[in-house]
């Protein structure tokens, strides 16, 4: 896919703020789909099948959280990138963000710089798992799938079991996503039995990560488990 021609899906009710973004993706080359409704995103999510979407959380018939919700749920576009815009910034809002699947949160107004280095990257990301590189970047970390190793500033971490390798890679290579424990026994384990087998997976690797890699392993309430960092 050449990126520089790659569609965007921006949602977005404010005039303005949907102005200036529009023109910052279409200087950056992207062909750029416009929605101000809820029900005219979802639409054009089925008929466009954008790259990416930025997207807003406050619109006039509903919450953008749905609509990232509803495609992460979807079989062909569960790994579109999506960026989601809100005039909040408080932390309970991001996390609701993230829950949802959001790969990334920005604040309005938003630096438009800000924006494309973030399309960018997202984008990028997606044609490495599209390639199915071998190796998984995520700053200090580094995963060799085919080594079955992974590397924490270097350092290899040793005595992963295969199961405890699939889901740190799983949740590092979709980060910052929060997958619940029935998505991950669906995909992972293959099995819809609900058990404590993710909980269980998730508490030995912790107990063989170092402290600082440990801590990006992170359980959140009612949701599931995600790699942040």
């Amino acid at each position: 896919m050449d990126d520089t021609r790659a569609t965007i899906l921006l949602v977005e009710d404010d005039a303005a703020v949907r102005g200036y973004v529009r023109d910052a993706l279409s200087a950056a080359g992207f062909a750029v789909a416009e929605a101000d409704r809820l029900d005219v995103a979802r639409h054009l999510v089925r008929k466009a099948k954008p790259a990416l979407v930025v997207l807003d959380v406050q619109l006039p018939d509903g919450s953008g959280f749905e609509l990232c919700q509803e495609i992460r749920a979807s079989k062909v576009l569960a790994d579109t990138p999506v960026v989601m815009l809100t005039a909040r910034g408080e932390l309970e809002q991001k996390e609701q963000g993230f829950s949802a699947g959001a790969d990334q949160y920005l604040v309005k107004p938003v630096d438009p710089k800000e924006l494309l280095l973030w399309v960018d990257a997202l984008l990028r990301r997606v044609k490495i798992d599209a390639g199915g590189a071998d190796n998984i970047e995520a700053g200090d970390v580094t995963v060799e799938t085919s080594a079955h190793l992974i590397r924490f500033k270097g350092k290899p971490v040793s005595d992963l079991t295969t199961k405890e390798f699939e889901l740190l890679s799983f949740l590092i290579r979709k980060r910052p996503q929060v997958f619940t424990r029935k998505y991950l026994l669906s995909n992972l384990w293959h099995t819809v039995a609900v058990d404590n087998a993710v909980d269980t997976h998730v508490y030995n690797l912790r107990k063989k990560l170092p402290e600082e890699l440990a801590e990006r392993l992170q359980a959140v309430p009612g949701k599931g488990f995600r790699y942040f960092g």
